[in-house]
């Protein structure tokens, strides 16, 4: 049984995102949406971390 996804708080990072998250296309920004939360992908200290964000839609 896969663990329940809840709401991340926007603005808050993450390093790493689970399992069932897939890349959306919103205006030529590459966002990962897994369940309902939105991640947008930056470099911070050499790093890919994930920057949760609004519903880009």
């Amino acid at each position: 049984m896969g663990a329940a996804v809840t709401a991340a708080a926007i603005g808050s990072y993450v390093y790493s995102l689970p399992d069932e998250c897939t890349q959306v296309v919103v205006g030529a920004v590459a966002y990962q949406q897994c369940g309902p939360n939105w991640y947008l992908p930056q470099f911070v200290g050499g790093h890919v971390v994930y920057r949760v964000v609004a519903d880009p839609n």
